[in-house]
């Protein structure tokens, strides 16, 4: 998950702890003395984002921080769905583990309940149940992503521990009510579009290249095989933190190959690659060098085209480069 839509989701927790509460769920007081009758609102609003659609009770305020990220508040509590374009599959464990410990980042603490994986409208999704502590408030909180759209879906209902309300079964009926749609023609030119702009930006050896809050620069390319014999690169690099928290650097970053338009294989176990050091954590300011990545090789004999972004951002803009093989070693 990107930092900023980290900071906005805390600065919404935050909002909603001083607000304490905006539900509008009406009461009736038969009498004096006697207990109030809640009547519940059970009207819902259809909400989209970018084509996915959903419904949300209309009593529950609505926020909205841009395109990508909507907040609606029920009493003593929060929804938050958010879009973030992210290179990979969320079914991909390593990605999955990285996005969920950017997400938790923030919190004072995090246990992890459950973890599962579900089926939403005939697409596999993960589903996480999770007691967390922020500002010393308890919450608890159901997180849900899935891959849509070059990208990941993100929904999360957030309720005070301490609180008497129960959003459980409304937070089912909207993950109930999600549809899925195609892409429009116009997402499919603007994705177009942004590929040919991404041509801009290419991976030149030894030149620092920005990724957000993190330089990262390309030192050489290495040809080895990987345990099955099968032809890598090892790609190493440079790094230095410019974030004002502590990280890895494989967490802050994608690289990919593709031949003949195809993405390839990913690379494991590469000989004499070392992965370790870019997995050390690394304070605000400080920087790692001679880290390695490996990116495999379907066909020694053509070109390699690499790709390089971050690995969590709303908008991908990566660094491209063609490598001819045959004047490695």
């Amino acid at each position: 998950m990107s930092k900023k839509l980290l900071s906005v989701l805390f600065v919404f927790l935050l909002f909603l702890s001083a607000c304490g509460g905006t539900d509008e769920t009406k009461t009736n007081e038969v009498a004096q003395g006697e207990k109030k009758e809640e009547v519940i609102d059970e009207n819902y609003k259809d909400y989209s984002m970018n084509n996915l659609k959903y419904t949300v009770l209309d009593s529950w305020t609505e926020e909205v921080s841009n395109e990508n990220l909507k907040y609606y508040y029920p009493e003593n509590g929060m929804l938050m769905v958010g879009y973030d374009g992210l290179d990979g599959t969320i079914s991909n464990d390593e990605l999955r583990a990285a996005f969920m410990n950017g997400f938790n980042s923030g919190f004072d603490s995090v246990d992890l309940i459950s973890e599962s994986e579900i089926t939403i409208g005939g697409k596999t999704a993960y589903q996480y149940k999770l007691n967390q502590v922020l500002n010393n408030e308890e919450l608890e909180t159901t997180v849900i992503l899935f891959d849509y759209h070059d990208g990941i879906i993100t929904f999360m209902m957030a309720m005070y521990a301490d609180s008497d309300k129960d959003y459980s079964n409304d937070f089912e009926n909207i993950i109930d009510s999600i549809e899925f749609t195609e892409q429009t023609n116009q997402e499919e030119e603007e994705t177009e579009e942004m590929v040919e702009e991404s041509n801009g930006n290419e991976i030149v050896l030894e030149e620092p290249i920005d990724l957000g809050e993190y330089t990262l620069t390309i030192q050489n390319y290495t040809l080895s095989k990987d345990y099955d014999g099968n032809d890598a690169l090892i790609i190493e690099y440079d790094w230095i933190n410019n974030s004002e928290d502590t990280t890895s650097p494989f967490m802050t970053f994608n690289i990919k190959g593709f031949q003949d338009g195809v993405e390839t294989d990913y690379a494991v176990m590469v000989e004499g690659a070392d992965l370790g050091t870019g997995q050390k954590d690394v304070r605000p300011g400080g920087s790692i060098e001679g880290a390695q990545t490996t990116v495999g090789i379907s066909d020694i004999n053509k070109p390699l085209e690499l790709e390089l972004d971050e690995l969590f951002s709303f908008n991908s803009n990566p660094f491209i480069s063609e490598i001819d093989l045959s004047k490695l070693d």
